[in-house]
């Protein structure tokens, strides 16, 4: 692989020369390009001459071009075989024929040249179909999409738009349609050129895309000003840490296409057999399923920003969380209770913009018992779930005694507290609790106490891909996973309407695409994440609005500490005293985080700065006392997963492994994987030391304690702490009569105190929250309890 010999932290990026697409692009969803690839004019070959495909099929066998060295279209894996987009595609399509494939690696200019000589029967290699090309290859109709899109270095600050390469030094890979562009002799079929090439460019032409990016990387002007590629291939280079930036909406969009060698003889009936695979592939959803898989978005159908952009009466939002499972009994994860947030109410919610609750499915605060174990609430009539069912006592009954019997991963919020459900009558239902809990009402406005339909739900399964919701704001009326859910105005809700009659929630891969997104207007508002250093840079250019609110969602370390040497407190209480919070903030999180000192957030009742600062020798002295040394230092895996929590938590990893380190005392291996075996690893036990983020359930510092310290509680999460000591403080916070009282105050600074001694778990950072916008959106409110409110927002 000549290009990636040259290049160590280039090794990925998606390298077509001759206008290949790579990995991450903005999500496009609407059809095909109106104007297709022109099909070839018929052959008139000898009568004796037979179809390609007929040559194909008697061989049993379709021989198959592509390049090796362009990840992750075409590429050679670890085990040393063909691998990527193209690979998968041309398996499918001699799976599709009924025929055997086998694979050559000619060079690209060999590959493009025609002429050849029967070596080969298709190109299925990410090839643009451009007039030059068509005098010597028939093109089949596209298989996908990519845009050519312009770079900077990231230190650049003159050049903000494609205009400003006038005079400038752009480099590209030669004899690409990239040269062409810039050389305004351009002709692509079936493609679409956005605007006219920058005048008075100084075009640089490379061997291939990445030696220009290379170039680029050494500095702003260094060597280049920018570069031209596909847009694929500059974003799998800054997923790499290549210091460059975006300029601009693309120049222009790419089909990518299979082809055939005129030189072969006749081809129609193969051309029009390769195109109907194409077809059926795109209609089933094989060719996005390839997509997802090798580059995180689909684009297998071409969409430009303006056509992207959303039209009236429709807000689009865009995120790079997913979607885990669509059923209040087993989600746990923040994304998707915000989906039920906004398409199922629950009987009690909080105010949008403040921490006060207030009525939602109920008619009003519900009535307690003297004993404080009986809530009876009177529900709101002639309110219907999405499929029709009428909401009533009965339906909230089955809802939660379907919680209670599925046992999914949220389910603790009832089982711990509740004994079981009454009904009343048909508008009245009664809560019967194990023993007093003076926050109950905070448990019902969580998502597991979301009435769903009995008619629609599974009573003995959990429904994973579910779209029924509840009696919510919006229904669900599409959703594909990990691209997008379509949400509209549900006329059979009780409450206020949305402001907005359709929502759109678009999925994207990682936070540089969802920016690009944004500003190009694909997305009205994006949320839940984007780099830590892109609202500062988006703030400063002020085209968008950067809405800032209070966040409670936390950063820690967990320990288990039934395993050696992390039994010992003292070992715990020196990595608690190693690990600089400052740093982590800075570095890791670019000052979106601040630095914790307490399981108890900041800005929440009874919060005290239980942990103390960074003490270095403190540490030492603490390391020293359990038996290790500089000869003998204490060797620990430290655990994260790559993508739960966004792209910052390898640097989070990182800067705490350099923190533990600099005692000279410890040894950090670091492990990861990804969330799905995380969580699994975390139930086992199995993992000593790992990081963990929270977002509340529910807004009161109970949340933020009894799940990581109550005896038996901690062992979900494989902490396995147990004290007598803190399971007293924990009831007692539990029985207060005022959830504000000193007497509950005192109660919770107890419990902080008494967790920096013992140190089941270490706090770190607490995130705000940050959502970037068009300026004309309206109804941005942001609120502790971190789920946002779709029904809010207008324009």
């Amino acid at each position: 692989m000549k290009t990636l010999r040259i290049l160590s932290i280039l090794v990925v990026l998606s390298l077509a020369v001759t206008a290949l697409t790579g990995c991450p692009t903005p999500t496009p969803t609407s059809a095909p390009a109106e104007t297709p690839t022109p099909a070839p004019s018929p052959t008139t070959p000898p009568p004796e001459a037979k179809d390609l495909l007929d040559e194909v099929m008697a061989a049993g066998k379709l021989v198959v071009s592509t390049d090796p060295n362009y990840a992750p279209q075409s590429f050679l894996n670890d085990a040393g075989e063909l691998d990527g987009f193209d690979i998968d595609v041309a398996k499918e399509v001699a799976k599709r024929l009924g025929v055997e494939v086998e694979f050559v690696t000619p060079d690209w200019d060999i590959i493009t040249g025609g002429n050849w000589g029967g070596r080969w029967d298709v190109s299925i290699g990410s090839m643009t179909p451009t007039e030059a090309r068509s005098e010597v290859l028939w093109f089949t109709d596209p298989y996908y999409y990519t845009p050519a899109s312009f770079a900077v270095h990231k230190d650049n600050t003159t050049i903000t738009k494609p205009e400003d390469f006038a005079g400038k030094k752009v480099g590209l890979g030669s004899a690409t349609t990239y040269e062409a562009y810039l050389e305004g002799t351009l002709e692509i079929l079936g493609g679409k050129i956005m605007y006219p090439p920058p005048q008075g460019v100084k075009v640089v032409p490379y061997s291939t895309d990445a030696e220009a990016i290379q170039d680029l990387a050494l500095g702003d002007g260094v060597r280049l000003d920018g570069v031209i590629s596909a847009q694929p291939t500059i974003q799998n280079a800054i997923d790499n840490g290549v210091p460059i930036k975006y300029v601009g909406t693309p120049a222009f969009y790419e089909p990518l296409a299979f082809a055939l060698d005129k030189s072969r003889g006749p081809s129609d009936k193969m051309l029009a057999k390769l195109n109907e695979i194409i077809a059926a592939m795109h209609a089933d959803g094989t060719l996005s399923k390839f997509s997802m898989k090798w580059y995180g978005v689909d684009i297998t159908k071409m969409v430009t920003p303006e056509e992207a952009k959303p039209s009236e009466g429709t807000i689009v939002i865009g995120t790079t969380d997913k979607v885990t499972v669509l059923d209040p009994a087993d989600a746990y994860d923040f994304h998707t209770w915000e989906i039920f947030h906004n398409t199922m109410d629950t009987l009690l919610h909080y105010k949008p913009g403040t921490t006060d609750l207030e009525p939602g499915l109920a008619t009003a605060m519900p009535d307690v018992s003297d004993d404080g174990l009986e809530y009876t609430f009177k529900l709101v009539k002639g309110a219907k779930f999405t499929d029709g069912t009428p909401f009533n006592a009965e339906a909230v009954k089955w809802s939660i005694d379907r919680v209670i019997a599925l046992e999914g991963d949220p389910n603790w919020l009832v089982t711990s507290f509740v004994d079981h459900v009454e009904v009343v009558d048909d508008y009245t239902v009664k809560f019967v609790l194990q023993a007093p809990v003076n926050y109950f009402p905070l448990l019902v406005a969580t998502e597991p106490y979301a009435p769903v339909s009995p008619n629609c739900y599974s009573q003995d399964a959990i429904d994973s891909d579910s779209t029924c919701g509840g009696v919510g704001p919006y229904k669900i009326t599409k959703w594909e996973r990990d691209v997008e859910m379509d949400l509209e105005a549900n006329p059979d809700y009780p409450g206020t309407p949305p402001k907005t009659p359709k929502i759109i929630v678009k999925y994207y891969s990682d936070p540089t695409t969802l920016r690009l997104a944004v500003e190009s207007g694909e997305v009205d508002v994006a949320t839940k994440t984007l780099n830590p250093t892109d609202y500062a840079d988006l703030e400063a250019e002020g085209k968008l609005q950067v809405a800032e609110g209070p966040g409670a969602q936390i950063r820690y370390i967990c320990f288990n500490v039934t395993t050696p040497p992390f039994d010992q407190k003292e070992v715990r209480q020196a990595i608690a005293a190693a690990v600089d919070r400052e740093a982590i903030t800075s570095i890791a999180f670019q000052g979106t985080h601040k630095p914790l000192y307490s399981m108890v957030p900041m800005g929440m009742w009874s919060h005290i700065d239980a942990f103390a600062k960074r003490d270095l020798a403190k540490a030492k002295d603490l390391l020293t006392k359990a038996g290790f040394s500089a000869d003998k230092p204490l060797e620990m895996d430290l655990w994260w997963t790559p993508t739960h929590y966004g792209p910052t938590e390898a640097d989070v990893a990182t800067v705490i492994k350099d923190n533990l380190e600099e005692t000279g005392l410890i040894q950090v291996n670091l492990q990861n994987t990804e969330w799905a075996t995380y969580k699994e690893y975390m139930n086992a036990g199995s993992m000593p030391v790992f990081l963990l983020g929270w977002y509340p359930d529910y807004l009161d510092p109970d949340n933020y304690t009894a799940p990581f310290a109550e005896s038996g509680a901690s062992d979900d999460i494989g902490i396995f702490y147990a004290s007598d000591e803190m399971d007293s403080l924990l009831t007692a916070g539990r029985k207060a009569t005022d959830l504000r009282s000193d007497e509950r105050k005192k109660i919770y600074e107890d419990i902080q105190k008494l967790w920096a001694v013992d140190v089941p778990t270490i706090p770190l950072t607490q995130g705000t929250l940050l959502v970037v916008a068009q300026p004309d959106i309206k109804g941005i409110v942001l609120d502790p309890n971190m789920l946002f409110h779709y029904f809010l927002l207008a324009k």
